[in-house]
């Protein structure tokens, strides 16, 4: 009588979290299909805080330089009020240790709420089916864009002493058309956006088994309603809030 031996499926093999950290910049698609088999997104959202943390407190001066050149030019202010509060706004040469602390809770938030449309569009609207844990760390991955994209932007602010430095559209428009509709469409067509677009789009392709072109076409209409969603409310209330 033979002896039935029953047969061992080899187990699918993943890469470290430092292996995903490099190759979604150069082998994006082997990333994804690793996420596929065991879903992970503590080690980029680790980075992307640290990233952050690090970026605010060092571009501060000129986050505060950009508040204060706004209060100025908002004209429904009453000029008494902008003394008060320009005087308060500049007593600080950092960012208080309480906003630093808050950052990667505000950066955590921010993913999880941009992963639940996701999900919610592709299984719920597109009738996908896969789980919010392995769309999280699809866009927990694709948001080290960051890296480079603070790689480049970062020397220029520090040497302009100036957040507007720009990799956008905006380039095409002139400066004094910053607080319009149009500057704020234009800027947000950032190249690095555009980069982490087609990455979320090919890291959803993978987790659901649609084809990148399926996947982009959803997540571009998404982003297009995002940033005329934002431009509106910029144009509309940045001058009333001074932002």
């Amino acid at each position: 009588m033979e002896q039935i031996v029953p047969s061992i499926q080899p187990e699918e093999k993943t890469m470290g979290g430092v292996s995903k950290i490099l190759n979604i910049f150069f082998e994006p698609r082997k990333v994804f299909e690793s996420l596929k088999i065991k879903p992970t997104w503590l080690v980029p959202f680790i980075v992307v805080a640290l990233l952050g943390i690090g970026f605010f407190y060092y571009t501060f001066p000129y986050m505060m330089d950009q508040q204060v050149e706004r209060i100025q030019e908002n004209e429904k202010i009453p000029e008494e009020q902008k003394e008060r509060i320009i005087e308060r706004m500049t007593e600080q040469d950092h960012p208080p240790i309480w906003q630093l602390a808050l950052a990667p809770v505000g950066s955590l938030v921010a993913l999880v709420v941009v992963a639940a449309v996701l999900f919610f569009v592709f299984n719920v609207l597109l009738g996908g089916d896969s789980t919010f844990r392995g769309v999280f760390s699809v866009y927990c991955y694709s948001s080290l864009i960051a890296i480079p994209s603070m790689i480049v932007k970062f020397p220029l602010i520090m040497m302009k002493e100036n957040l507007n430095v720009q990799t956008s559209l905006a380039l095409l428009l002139s400066a004094n058309a910053k607080d319009t509709f149009l500057y704020s469409v234009f800027s947000s067509f950032d190249i690095f956006a555009i980069w982490q677009v087609i990455l979320v789009s090919m890291g959803l392709g993978v987790m659901y088994k649609y084809t990148t072109k399926k996947a982009f076409t959803a997540v571009c209409i998404l982003w297009i309603f995002w940033i005329l969603v934002k431009s509106v409310f910029s144009t509309v209330f940045g001058g009333v809030f001074g932002i």
